[in-house]
């Protein structure tokens, strides 16, 4: 299969900057030309999205590998499930061993989280993805390391010059019908989009063009309630998941499995019921609170806006720190006095968010880095304008018990931005482990809820 050439050209060109040499094998068995490889990019919901295709595959009795900035799942991998990787492909070395990783577990399906560093340093170029997935595109994602248009560019760059079959799936959310209009473009291979009935109204996209369309859904403390059309069939599905962001996210992996001939859409709503997604809407419901652990600051309060809106909730308590810059071993970019600004007008606008939400917010760290961070919790702070009382814990553990110690019954506390990352860098040189969700737990299991 095609992977593994893909495999042998890296090797070669590795071997080449070492100046080494070494035998090639090119025994190519059946099982590896059944290999079905899916990779997933987008602006939010890669990770989620992939759990999702990942966990229900297994579901169905396949040997699925899982590369996600939440997790990596593969039964040959060294790595650790359940934990956090910032870049689940960071570079050749790393598909390299992706690739032999594969080939050792006789894997059926490869699921892979696609980062736009990633598509910047062309590496995967080669590789025969049998899906391509886009879950959405934001253009002002990720302004800290690209310009809108360069942004764009780079997603865009996945579904360009494809010399292997494959099949594209769109999700439509955050961008525009124009833009949707140029993806469609971009190669000759089968399309397929994906969105919610409200988002192709509001944006002219005709409705006959779109596979999968979420045409309902309610949303409480116990989980999502959809409805959406599919091949021109109807379906209702039950989940327990809270978060309404979520909802595209199922859309587009209900989407790529359909494409790819494996889904059971009752089968799938079986899987994702048994599934939690760490660090992505975590949600621990004990002695009435509800305790979420999310990456994602403004996704988030919308959600929780709206439940307090209903009444399902009554107070909300947010913990939340920020990232500084300037630890040893992160890239050039974040070590630098511009990013430094940049992060003062991410605090800024984070802490802009709150107000009408939150109503206490406890300021923590949270990847500090070379910064103090006694002083981001103090900007913090000044950025809430005395608008929602709060208070500075330095120790995130500290912090997050001081919460959920604080709740009452009815409330729901929110731990919000490093997902279920464990290491955090609390200085320039150094480092310390605390995981959100082992936090929530050991607190719960000494107050015996």
């Amino acid at each position: 299969m095609k992977l593994f050439k893909v495999k042998e050209k890296l090797e070669k060109k590795q071997i080449k900057k070492r100046g080494t040499k070494k035998e090639y094998k090119n025994n190519i068995n059946s099982k590896r030309n059944n290999l079905k490889i899916i990779g997933i990019t987008g602006s939010r919901g890669k990770s989620t999205t992939a759990l999702m295709i990942h966990n229900y595959l297994k579901f169905l009795g396949y040997k699925s590998t899982l590369y996600s900035s939440v997790m990596v799942d593969s039964p040959a991998s060294h790595l650790k499930k359940n934990e956090a990787y910032e870049v689940a492909v960071r570079d050749e070395e790393s598909l390299i061993s992706i690739i032999e990783e594969v080939e050792a577990y006789g894997a059926d399906y490869l699921v892979l989280e696609v980062n736009e560093s990633s598509l910047e340093k062309g590496f995967l170029r080669d590789v025969p993805f049998d899906v391509r997935v886009l879950t959405n595109l934001n253009p002002k994602h990720n302004l800290e390391q690209y310009p809108e248009e360069e942004y764009v560019e780079l997603k865009k760059s996945f579904f360009k010059d494809i010399a292997d079959d494959c099949k594209c799936v769109f999700g439509f959310q955050d961008y525009s019908k124009e833009l949707l209009d140029e993806l469609l473009q971009l190669n000759s291979y089968p399309k397929f989009v994906c969105s919610s009935n409200y988002i192709a109204t509001l944006k002219g996209l005709e409705k006959d063009k779109v596979k999968c369309l979420l045409t309902g859904l309610d949303n409480d403390i116990s989980g999502m309630k959809l409805r959406f059309n599919l091949n021109d069939d109807t379906y209702k599905m039950e989940t327990t998941l809270m978060m309404s962001h979520n909802a595209l996210n199922i859309l587009v992996a209900l989407t790529a499995l359909d494409v790819m001939d494996v889904l059971n859409v009752r089968k799938f709503e079986q899987a994702l019921n048994q599934l939690v997604i760490p660090g992505r809407s975590e949600v621990y419901r004990v002695n009435g609170r509800l305790i979420i652990i999310d990456s994602h600051l403004p996704a988030m309060l919308d959600c929780l806006k709206h439940l307090k809106g209903q009444g399902k909730v009554n107070k909300v308590k947010v913990v939340v720190g920020s990232m500084g810059y300037g630890y040893k071993h992160w890239e050039d970019r974040f070590k630098t006095k511009e990013f430094a600004l940049q992060r003062k007008d991410v605090r800024k606008f984070a802490m802009s968010l709150l107000p009408g939400v939150a109503d206490y917010v406890y300021l923590t760290e949270s990847d500090s880095g070379k910064e103090n961070t006694n002083d981001i919790c103090k900007e913090l702070e000044a950025n809430l304008e005395g608008l929602i009382p709060s208070s500075i814990i330095l120790d995130r553990e500290e912090a997050i018990k001081q919460a959920i110690l604080d709740s009452e019954e009815g409330d729901a506390v929110f731990i919000s931005g490093r997902g279920n990352r464990k290491v955090l860098c609390n200085s320039e040189t150094t480092f310390k482990l605390v995981k959100d969700s082992e936090v929530v737990e050991k607190v719960v299991k000494e107050l015996g809820w």
